[in-house]
């Protein structure tokens, strides 16, 4: 078994089989919350949610792993001798770094934290570039260190379906929302520095997607670019494909969100990108 093993919490949406590959990989869950149940993440959809949240008329909530989660894994990995580092969702809009830092130090042994200022596929490339590294057999400072770099690099973009999740979630006021959906103002939104803001604003769906495939050529040299949606199949679907034909020569991906995210953002279509990085 390798001697550095990677932590990823469930908002990297990795799916099954990659999970199976690797015996130095595990996740932690963030919890999804109706009224007084609970999931964790991964044992829920995102059209689960919205259609129990529907039924119930109940807005759902979500909850980061506890300290307690995370120690559970990370003990009998230091006990064995292994080196462990953690990749979580921004820190920024979760606090599930902060959770994890605080098991680590609690801990003992050499545990990394990384804030990776991304989430989704973005976090999911992180954690493949980290595993192929540490099978190609280097250290655990040196695959952090990269991967300080990766989160450097990577950039992320939604478009949000509509304002009533970021409203009901306390992440944009009553008026705002109103005046959105009434002059059908659709939101770029960002993550700069692990922090929601808003890119740009556009008048129409297709226009703020649109919007947000310009942004990509900001980046000269791609490495990876990710299309993800929630609840949008049809839509990721057309995206992919037009990024695809803008930037044949750069892996494009299509994959979902996970329901943590659905909650605080309802249907969305969005774009992570890596540029590629340089030799160090």
């Amino acid at each position: 078994m390798p001697n550095v093993h990677i932590v990823i919490d469930s908002t990297a949406c990795l799916p099954d089989d990659f999970l199976k590959k690797y015996d130095n990989l595990h996740v932690i869950p963030l919890k999804v919350i109706l009224g007084d149940r609970e999931w964790p993440e991964p044992e829920m959809s995102c059209r689960e949610l919205f259609d129990l949240s529907q039924k119930s008329n109940i807005f759902p909530k979500t909850s980061q792993p506890a300290p307690g989660d995370f120690a559970a894994v990370f003990a009998p990995l230091v006990a064995a001798g292994h080196e462990v580092i953690v990749i979580t969702i921004s820190s920024r809009i979760s606090g599930t770094f902060n959770g994890a830092k605080v098991a680590a130090q609690a801990a003992g042994g050499k545990i990394r934290v990384l804030d990776s200022r991304t989430t989704a596929v973005g976090m999911a490339k992180m954690a493949e570039m980290a595993l192929a590294m540490i099978q190609a057999g280097h250290s655990a400072d040196e695959v952090f260190s990269r991967l300080q770099d990766m989160a450097d690099v990577t950039h992320t973009m939604i478009v949000p379906k509509t304002l009533d999740y970021l409203h009901k979630g306390g992440r944009i006021g009553g008026a705002a929302a109103l005046m959105g959906t009434i002059l059908q103002i659709r939101p770029v939104l960002y993550l700069t520095e692990g922090k929601v803001d808003v890119l740009d604003k556009a008048r129409t769906q297709g226009k703020a997607v649109q919007r947000m495939v310009e942004e990509l050529s900001q980046y000269p040299k791609l490495a990876h670019i990710g299309v993800i949606h929630i609840e949008a199949p049809e839509d990721g679907a057309k995206l992919a494909a037009q990024v695809r034909e803008l930037y044949p020569d750069v892996p494009v991906s299509l994959t979902t969100g996970s329901p943590v995210l659905a909650t605080h953002l309802g249907p969305v279509l969005a774009i992570i990108c890596h540029e590629v990085l340089g030799d160090r």
